[in-house]
């Protein structure tokens, strides 16, 4: 018996480092009647990489290691180490990892009758250089228009022309009383990305609507619609 549900939870489902701060503070909770050793550690997008990788992340994060008790909070600390000069006119983006290691004692015990489960989160963290400041609605800076392609057929360009990271979560067009969606990726600043509607390979014309969903800063789902002609 196995259970992916994790007992230590990290408040927030992002982190945002502003460039002017020396440090941050991230807390998490354990909601479990048992106490956990968690290991923390970054990667700049290798799900792979190690802890004993993180030379190549100008992010430290202290302790790396620790026990969090039952029905408890901890505060850990993270610090740019300005090992690795970063864009001061857009965002940068990386990953924070957070490793829950069950006690000993518990690890034992399940051995009898059970699989011992470590689970590990990963959700990113965006470094934001002081000149850039803060969105607002980061989806009223974005344009959209359709494409056609003989092999992928239709589909629409996502334009971010914003110093921030777009992180979309969904795309849905609605034209000729017809809905068609496609999964965005997360757009970087400055940058196009190119979403198909795989169950569509005709070429889509008439007047229709875009609706982008993404995640803001507070990890809340906002969304937005664009007008939109195909021919």
């Amino acid at each position: 018996l196995t259970s992916a549900q994790a007992s230590v939870t990290l408040l927030g489902s992002r982190i945002i480092y502003p460039g002017a701060a020396s440090s941050i503070d991230i807390q998490f909770k354990n909601g479990d009647n048992i106490p956990y050793i968690i290991q923390a550690w970054f990667d700049d997008g290798d799900i792979d990489a190690k802890p004993q990788q993180i030379n190549r992340v100008p992010f430290i994060i202290t302790p790396p290691v620790f026990r969090i008790q039952p029905k408890a909070g901890q505060v850990a600390r993270v610090m740019f180490s300005s090992s690795r000069p970063l864009p001061q006119d857009k965002e940068s983006v990386f990953w924070f990892n957070m490793l829950q290691i069950p006690p000993a004692e518990q690890a034992s015990a399940a051995k009898q009758n059970a699989m011992t489960v470590m689970l590990r989160n990963r959700i990113k963290l965006f470094y934001r250089p002081a000149a850039i400041g803060k969105p607002g609605n980061i989806l009223q800076g974005i344009k959209v228009r359709s494409l056609f392609d003989e092999r992928h057929g239709s589909g629409i360009e996502i334009e971010n022309a914003q110093p921030w990271f777009a992180s979309l979560v969904a795309a849905t067009l609605q034209i000729a009383n017809k809905t068609y969606r496609c999964e965005p990726e997360m757009v970087a600043p400055f940058s196009q990305q190119t979403c198909w509607f795989h169950n569509n390979k005709q070429r889509l014309q008439g007047v229709g609507t875009v609706r982008l969903d993404a995640i803001n800063d507070q990890g809340a789902r906002i969304s937005e619609s664009y007008p939109i002609h195909s021919q």
